[in-house]
């Protein structure tokens, strides 16, 4: 079912495909009840997926589409963070689909039939019984109230998001526990970040050259009549509304310091850290399926008893008085390692060092998020200085000694203060946001004209700039999310309903409708003579780097062509990847040509993509220097978790295209999500 991890060109090739597929995805709910039941599609689904030939059927119905947008969300976000780019919407939008997001609720399907066929399942029971282990009866109450303020999720919401997140992290424990990463691996990853290059470079970029395009009036047209479609003004609205934000209420709200201790000592116990322990362990992982030569049932069961022997051995050899961190560094095999929880105790050489089988400080809810409850039992029943007998996870056999525990501590009122003023806030402003709310939608009956109905609830209306018709975004209000349906059915004349959701109240109608058109020429001149100049400076920008690469057989080469040019070399500093690309600029699949490109070697590489480049730089790798060894071997067990971490990611990704080529024709998705 799943492939074999390719080499780290595949890999990357994957994590470039799935981004590809990512940064379009961040895309408006439809609220699709009303829009489903079409082409046979029952009332409510917006998808179904039929597995296998035995009737075995799942649906997506709008929480799994609740769920599927936050998803893609946190992706644009971590894609936003990986790259430094800022999540601008108007981008997001414009590569949006309405598809992306049913799209990702399927995935999120196929990864829980996934887990089912190996038996992880997550029930709502198990999360919630999760959660009221988690809070004392008392709270639970407060705790709900507080989910539903502060995040606009309902319980059920919660549950769904929380099962979900529980049953991925099982699915990537059991794919960490059968996925090898070499010290190798490692090594190619640290040399990815820590190696130094050092560069020869002529940049040229086109619009240095928009100047030197020549412009005449029958050149403009006839690129003008070529390229209409380029320049056509799609269906465009202007709308007036009367918007309501939550968060515009609290400014008129005040929080007193007796409001403060108030609400801190009648809830002292939401502010318990949780307990935590100074672990060391020494590990021994589960052997490993090869999938070129996999080993039978019987087989991995004789593996795996031979590893429970061993670590059973070395636990004697430590319960006989041999020092356990020296048999952790002689045994201890690579694996991923928790987060650490840090205080202002904490040391350098305890944050970094993993000697000894050193594991820091480690606090409850991470142990069983990232080991599991039998591993989190072993070392919050364990008194300090005692070794535990090997516990068995889906990681391996992990042989535990508790070298220290700390309670869980209450945090003082002033490092939690502004978390309780904002928890005060909250709970005011959300009888002052319902009854505004309940008052708009009274008036609402009775007035018809916006202008009447800001006026008798002392509201503001406001009108938008043009903007494109079923925009996800929309200046002044934002992102529209579960607004869009509405916002999409109003007709010039008409007006919605009072539209809420947890954090806005609006009200709007189409002041103007614009029908989509090209402009004339007369009109757009300057924006024709823009692209034009653009397009033939592509152009001479291309052929003057060409000429370039063609006489450059050698530095010296580069250096007499670039003259010619009128132009000059330079020559940059030692510098890793990520800052020369910075240099350079945005080269495509920097990673794979700086990996297979040579000494001395001269190339000529586009910036920006293939189809849209902003110029071309042509460049001589003169030095590589190599990183420090003894720095790898410190950040050796980042490092592992690090790749282990993108190889588990590959290993899904590459099942989740797998699966919906396998099964095309079995899934069906509600005509409002095609595709448009």
């Amino acid at each position: 079912m799943l492939r074999k991890l390719r080499h780290e060109k595949f890999m990357r090739g994957i994590m470039i495909a799935v981004l590809a597929i990512v940064i379009p995805s961040f895309v408006v709910f439809y609220g699709f009840q009303r829009r489903s039941g079409r082409g046979g599609m029952p009332e409510g689904v917006a998808a179904t997926i039929k597995f296998g030939a035995f009737g075995d059927k799942a649906e997506v119905h709008k929480i799994d589409m609740a769920l599927a947008r936050q998803v893609l969300l946190n992706k644009m976000q971590a894609y936003a963070k990986l790259t430094g780019q800022r999540l601008d919407p108007k981008a997001i939008e414009e590569l949006a689909t309405p598809a992306a997001v049913v799209r990702e609720a399927i995935n999120l399907k196929l990864l829980e039939h996934f887990a089912k066929e190996h038996g992880i399942v997550v029930t709502e029971d198990e999360v919630i019984q999760d959660l009221q282990r988690q809070i004392p009866p008392e709270q639970r109450m407060s705790a709900l109230r507080y989910l539903e303020q502060r995040t606009g999720m309902s319980f059920e919401e919660y549950v769904a998001r929380q099962r979900y997140a529980l049953l991925l992290n099982r699915v990537r424990d059991l794919l960490a526990a059968r996925t090898r990463v070499s010290v190798y691996d490692a090594w190619l990853a640290f040399k990815a970040k820590k190696e130094k290059l050092v560069v020869d470079y002529v940049k040229l970029l086109i619009d240095d050259y928009l100047d030197k395009v020549k412009v005449d009036e029958p050149s403009l047209r006839e690129y003008y009549e070529k390229h209409q479609k380029d320049f056509e003004v799609p269906d465009q609205v202007e709308y007036a509304y009367i918007l309501v934000r939550k968060n515009d209420l609290k400014t008129s709200i005040t929080v007193t310091d007796d409001e403060i201790t108030s609400y801190y000592n009648e809830h002292v116990e939401d502010f318990r850290l949780p307990p935590k322990a100074r672990v060391r362990q020494i590990f021994l992982a589960r052997p490993q399926q090869d999938p070129e030569n996999p080993l039978s049932p019987e087989e991995l069961t004789s593996k795996t008893e031979e590893v429970r022997a061993r670590a059973t051995e070395i636990f004697q050899r430590v319960v006989k008085g041999e020092d356990f961190g020296a048999l952790a560094d002689h045994y201890n095999e690579p694996s991923a390692l928790p987060p650490r929880s840090l205080d202002e105790t904490t040391t350098a050489v305890e944050e970094q060092t993993t000697r000894g089988g050193n594991l820091g400080f480690i606090d409850r809810n991470t142990a069983k998020s990232f080991y599991g409850d039998a591993w989190t039992s072993a070392v919050f029943n364990l008194a300090p200085g005692a070794v535990y007998p090997p516990v068995e996870t889906a990681r391996g056999f992990h042989i535990l000694k508790v070298e220290e525990r700390k309670e869980g501590v209450i945090q003082p009122l002033e490092k939690v203060r502004t978390l309780v003023r904002q928890r005060i806030l909250d709970q005011k402003v959300e009888p002052l946001f319902e009854e505004i709310g309940n008052e708009l939608r009274k008036n609402s009956q009775k007035f018809t004209n916006l202008e009447k109905l800001a006026e008798v609830t002392s509201r503001t209306v406001s009108v938008t700039p043009k903007v494109d018709k079923g925009s996800a975004i929309i200046p002044g209000i934002g992102f529209l999310g579960d607004f869009q349906e509405a916002v999409m059915d109003l007709q010039k004349g008409g007006r919605s309903d009072v539209l809420s959701d947890a954090n806005r109240h609006l009200v709007i109608e189409i002041r103007q409708e614009y029908p989509a058109h090209v402009p004339p020429f007369e009109e757009i001149r300057e924006r024709v003579e823009k692209a034009y100049r653009r397009e033939k400076a592509r152009d001479l920008v291309k052929a003057e780097a060409e000429r370039i690469k063609s006489k450059a057989v050698n530095l010296e080469a580069l250096k007499a062509a670039a003259a010619a040019a009128q132009t000059t070399v330079t020559r940059t500093q030692p510098l890793t990847r990520s800052e020369l690309l910075n240099t350079l600029g945005p080269i495509p699949d920097f990673d794979e040509v700086i990996e297979r490109t040579k000494t001395g070697a001269i190339e000529m590489s586009v910036l920006g993509s293939e189809q849209e480049p902003f110029g071309y730089v042509i460049w001589h790798l003169a030095e590589r220097i190599p990183p420090d060894q003894e720095e790898f071997r410190k950040q050796l067990p980042t490092l592992i978790t690090e790749v282990l971490d993108r190889k588990v990611e590959t290993l899904i990704n590459e099942y989740l295209r797998d699966e919906w080529n396998k099964l095309q024709g079995k899934i069906r998705i509600d005509e409002a999500f095609q595709q448009r």
